[in-house]
């Protein structure tokens, strides 16, 4: 139990630590959560922390045929990624965020749609991949991956709930402090977040070709 309960905290730290630095999908996640809402923004970012466990699973119990994959197809993944970000922020640069009044309930489609556009940008980043890979090379020895299964899944378990705890956090301080912010600020805010994402995009799109 003391050995689960350890892989489980290693999983929070890592899961934690590989979602703060502000990529691509942070940058949507803020965007969303003030031009929308909380709970879009929300979704967005519980949509990376499950793609994360995904990726956690697939370095926890050694599958080498989708890990052989992602290294093997990475320039093709770079280049979904990267047009599905152009899309994203041409998107944002070019929306005008409805005030309170004007804005319509999310339906269940939007939320799924926002979620799975998260899904499909962690999914197609390799070095989202190779991150937990190197991590768990770090980590496996000190908790024995590999002894048991219930140890792997501690340890993806730990992943998905720390990466959701930075999501929840993000989430909330975008929430607060956006709602401080007047119209016209947040159409300007919009418009730097949707160029910045566009252009992530352009730039992993350039990488491939050079």
């Amino acid at each position: 139990m003391l050995t689960q309960l350890i892989a489980l905290f290693w999983g929070m730290v890592i899961g934690f630590a590989t979602s703060v630095p502000i990529g691509p999908v942070g940058i949507i996640c803020v965007q969303r959560t003030i031009a929308r809402s909380r709970m879009i923004g929300l979704v967005t970012g519980l949509g990376a922390a499950l793609t994360d466990g995904f990726l956690a699973s697939v370095g926890a119990f050694g599958i080498t045929v989708i890990s052989d994959f992602v290294l093997k197809e990475q320039v093709m993944l770079r280049i979904i990624g990267g047009v599905i970000l152009v899309i994203l922020g041409l998107v944002g640069l070019f929306s005008k965020p409805k005030k309170e009044k004007e804005k319509k309930a999310d339906t269940a489609i939007t939320v799924i749609e926002h979620f799975l556009s998260a899904v499909v940008l962690t999914a197609t980043n390799p070095l989202a991949a190779l991150t937990f890979f190197v991590a768990f090379a770090g980590v496996g020895p000190k908790i024995g991956i590999g002894a048991g299964e219930f140890i792997g899944v501690s340890l993806v378990l730990g992943v998905v709930l720390g990466s959701s705890l930075w999501w929840l956090t993000l989430t909330y301080l975008a929430d607060v402090f956006g709602h401080k912010i007047n119209h016209d600020h947040l159409k300007t805010i919009n418009m730097w977040f949707g160029g910045i994402v566009a252009v992530l995009g352009a730039i992993i799109l350039l990488g491939v070709i050079f």
